[in-house]
């Protein structure tokens, strides 16, 4: 069982059937799962797509630290983490 989970069972008031989960680890990393593709990739801004939204991350000197079909983790400094 994932962190993710355990920190859902105590969210019993949210709708936790989300298709995507993002944890922002102080603004120096990022840890995404539920991708889809990667759209684009730069060092100002990441783009990733997600099963019904994409997903936007903004910040300086972005780099792919780990990446497999449906997860990602970033490193840099993270400055904005969007959906659209």
């Amino acid at each position: 069982m994932s962190m993710i989970d355990e920190i859902e069972k105590f969210m019993s008031s949210v709708d936790t059937s989300i298709n995507y989960r993002t944890i922002n680890l102080g603004g120096r990393g990022l840890y995404i799962e539920g991708i889809k593709s990667v759209v684009s990739f730069g060092e100002s801004e990441m783009i990733f797509e997600l099963r019904k939204k994409t997903l936007v991350v903004e910040g300086n000197s972005i780099r792919v630290k780990y990446l497999d079909k449906t997860t990602c983790v970033l490193e840099g400094e993270i400055t904005a983490v969007m959906t659209r």
